[in-house]
């Protein structure tokens, strides 16, 4: 899978989106929606310095990879596609954009 070696997406479901702050759930469950709040946070943190700086690549990378480690395939398109536009010569994020389409649409295809 492209996806996680090109950004070091670790092989596990993505982290479920749950969001309290006091909890009686198992301690990896409240471990992992803490990673999760603190991963969405560093999302918020790259989408703001990309306003200043739009073509900055090392943001755009780690927005991607962020995204893609919390399974937010739809939100790594658009920093993926920008980050290929800007360098041509990694024919890599262009087969990982495929692949991630690719999985979008049969995903979408199994919803109907």
């Amino acid at each position: 899978m492209l996806i996680g070696s090109l950004f070091g997406r670790r092989e596990q479901p993505p982290i479920n989106a749950a969001n309290s702050t006091v909890s009686n759930e198992a301690p990896e469950v409240n471990y992992r929606n803490n990673a999760r709040a603190r991963l969405e946070a560093q999302i918020v943190g790259y989408e703001k310095l990309l306003e200043k700086e739009p073509e900055n690549t090392t943001i755009l990378t780690n927005l991607i990879r962020i995204r893609l480690e919390i399974g937010d395939l739809e939100g790594a398109v658009e920093p993926l596609t920008k980050l290929a536009k800007l360098q041509p010569e990694r024919a890599e994020l262009v087969a990982i954009l495929e692949e991630i389409e690719t999985k979008l649409a049969q995903e979408k295809a199994t919803e109907k």
